[in-house]
């Protein structure tokens, strides 16, 4: 069965940088990882765990972290090269 490539679910966009969520098993039906996310569209470039940035704190939303992260340099938009 041939599969369709579909654009994952933006989780953020915040000074010029898109997040987007990871699925498991690289399908968008099988559900979003919880604490995965990529800053590439095409899911190319790998993600990260939202556990690993320095500004990670139990109990702050996700969304909180990564504008943190965003605004401290920590997670960029990709560059075009």
């Amino acid at each position: 069965m041939p599969y369709v490539w579909t654009e994952p679910e933006l989780a953020l966009e915040h000074r010029g940088v898109s997040v987007y969520h990871v699925y498991r098993n690289e399908f968008m039906d099988s559900g979003r990882r919880e604490y995965w996310y990529t800053t590439d569209v095409t899911e190319n470039q790998g993600g990260f765990d939202i556990r690993d940035l320095d500004c990670y704190k139990e109990g702050l939303k996700h969304e909180d972290v990564l504008k943190l992260a965003i605004e401290g340099g920590e997670i960029t938009a990709l560059s075009d090269e």
